[in-house]
C-alpha cells in the first residue's frame, strides 16, 4: 500500500488591513498612500513594506510602525538620518536633542559652564558670564554631521525663522518668518512651534512614539501624514 504523504500545512491567514493610512504629503514620493496592515510595517530603502529606494537619506531599514491594541507608534531603527515627528504645541528637549525647522537641523547644546581652573595650568580668561543667568547654546548640523552656525546666548528665549527672528535663515517655502522659539528650562529646554502649520520636527530617541490622526513623520526627504480610513 502506498505511504501517505505529509498533511498539507494550513494556509497562512491573509493580512488584515488596519484603519491607518500613511500619506506622503511632502517629498519626492508626494502623493503616494500606504494602508498599514494590522501588525504595522517597516520602512526603509531596501527592507520593509514601504520602500523609498531613491532617497539617499533613508537607511536600508529605517523605521518601524507598530499597531498595538488599535494604537499606532513609530520607532527609529538606528537609522543614520533619524526619524522626526512634528510637535503639536511644545516639546521638552534634553541637551544634545536634535530638531528641524524647514530644511535646517539644529542641536540644543544645553547650558554652558566656565571650565574650572586646574592647578598648575594657565588660567584662561574670556567674557564674563552675564549676571542675568547662565549661557546656553544651539548649533546647526549640516549634511555629513558637519557643524554649521552656532549661537551662544543668555537670552531667556531665542526665536528662529526666515525674518524678524533672533536666528535668521534664508527664505524657504518650508520656513515661516518666526518658525519656532526655544527657552531653557531646569529640565532642558522648551521648544514651541510658531510656524502656522509648516511644522517644527523633533528627532526621536530610541523609544516608540505614539501617533494619532494628523501627525506628521519625516523619514529621509519624505513627510508622512497619519490618516484614518473612512
Amino acid at each position: 500500500m502506498p505511504r501517505a504523504g505529509p498533511a498539507p500545512r494550513p494556509a497562512a491567514p491573509a493580512p488584515v488591513p488596519s484603519r491607518y493610512i500613511l500619506s506622503v504629503t511632502a517629498g519626492p514620493a508626494r502623493g503616494q498612500r500606504f494602508r498599514l496592515m494590522a501588525n504595522g510595517c517597516s520602512v526603509g530603502r531596501q527592507r520593509g513594506a514601504i520602500l523609498f529606494a531613491d532617497d539617499a537619506f533613508v537607511s536600508p531599514h529605517h523605521a518601524a510602525f507598530r499597531i498595538r491594541e488599535g494604537h499606532l507608534t513609530v520607532k527609529d531603527e538606528d537609522s543614520a538620518s533619524g526619524v522626526y515627528v512634528a510637535i503639536t504645541t511644545h516639546e521638552l528637549l534634553v541637551p544634545g536633542a536634535l530638531f528641524s525647522v524647514g530644511p535646517h537641523v539644529l542641536r540644543y547644546v544645553g547650558p554652558l559652564f566656565p571650565r574650572a581652573a586646574e592647578a598648575g595650568k594657565a588660567r584662561l580668561y574670556g567674557a564674563p558670564v552675564p549676571q542675568a543667568g547662565g549661557l546656553w547654546g544651539l548649533e546647526e548640523i549640516l549634511i555629513g554631521l558637519r557643524p554649521g552656525r552656532a549661537v551662544v546666548t543668555a537670552q531667556p528665549t531665542l526665536t528662529l525663522g526666515s525674518s524678524g527672528a533672533d536666528l535668521v535663515f534664508a527664505p524657504d517655502p518650508q520656513l515661516a518668518a518666526r518658525h519656532c522659539e526655544i527657552s531653557p528650562a531646569p529640565q532642558g529646554a522648551v521648544l514651541r512651534d510658531l510656524s502656522g502649520g509648516l511644522g517644527t520636527f523633533v528627532r526621536l530617541a530610541s523609544q516608540e512614539r505614539p501617533l494619532k490622526q494628523g501627525d506628521r513623520v519625516r523619514i529621509g526627504q519624505q513627510t508622512l501624514t497619519v490618516e484614518l480610513a473612512a
